[in-house]
């Protein structure tokens, strides 16, 4: 899979072996958005075929088996300059964050409950969205926490303040291979950019957090509701976008959790 990245022109970050049975999980380096999506999509036929020549099935499910480990795709992010310098990371800001980095990270949050829509779109992202599997099901932003919507990362092996800017991100945990890269990376930047826009707040530190929708109906839902996210995707796309995954939820009405997730590991 290493090789085939590099022979791809795509650079491999890690590759390691995860919690689940047969799951693995692999990075690739950094890249801006519209690059990063294109790799992403380049990434995942990569481990397909990898797969294929060796006798294997890759299976990108959020929830391959109902009662086994889920399958996320983590999107770390960081704001940058024309100029390519970091303006994520302050040391005196809450969480260590820039200030423009905290109005970003707020716009994603207070969206978050429509735009989970694009980024968790199948019923089994729901199923994978619960407690105890590694997975967020608050709408928040904690640092160093793997069970966050948000998670301000940790930087390692850096000592310098620019060192470290330049490694500093944040990571967006909301998100499954059962939606687009390209999708889900316009919806984590239009919520950011309103809320760069609009000077969103973090939300005040010990307040409850909102839970995330439990459903995808209820993020169908919510996505309609939004005014932002009309503006976003346009009149069309929108309509079609909430057509089709309806749909799709009625297709799949009155299978159970096993059953559902059976399907969507035979489609992913």
């Amino acid at each position: 899979m290493v090789a085939a990245l590099r022979a791809a022109g795509v650079k491999p970050d890690s590759f390691l072996t995860e919690y689940g049975p047969r799951q693995f999980e692999f990075t690739v380096a950094p890249q801006p958005a519209l690059r990063a999506a294109d790799q992403a999509v380049i990434a995942r036929e990569l481990a397909r075929s990898v797969a294929f020549r060796l006798g294997q099935r890759a299976i990108f499910s959020p929830m391959p088996v109902a009662d086994g480990t889920g399958n996320g795709v983590h999107i770390h992010f960081s704001l940058r300059d024309k100029e390519g310098e970091s303006h994520t990371y302050d040391p005196q800001g809450p969480l260590d964050l820039s200030q423009v980095a905290a109005h970003f990270a707020a716009g994603v949050l207070a969206h978050l409950p429509a735009i989970s829509a694009i980024t968790a779109p199948s019923p089994v992202s729901y199923l994978r969205l619960t407690p105890n599997r590694w997975a967020p099901v608050n709408i928040d932003i904690v640092k160093q926490d793997r069970g966050a919507a948000l998670r301000v990362c940790p930087v390692f092996a850096a000592a310098k303040r620019k060192d470290i800017a330049r490694a500093f991100n944040l990571e967006f945990r909301v998100c499954d291979a059962a939606a687009s890269p390209y999708l889900a990376l316009c919806a984590l930047i239009f919520a950011g950019a309103d809320g760069i826009a609009r000077k969103f707040s973090l939300p005040q530190a010990g307040a409850p957090p909102a839970p995330l929708p439990r459903s995808l109906a209820e993020a169908l839902d919510n996505m309609e509701k939004s005014e932002a996210v009309a503006g976003w995707l346009g009149p069309v796309f929108r309509e079609a976008y909430l057509r089709h995954k309806r749909s799709e939820l009625e297709h799949v009405r009155g299978l159970d959790a096993k059953e559902l997730c059976a399907r969507y590991a035979e489609i992913y």
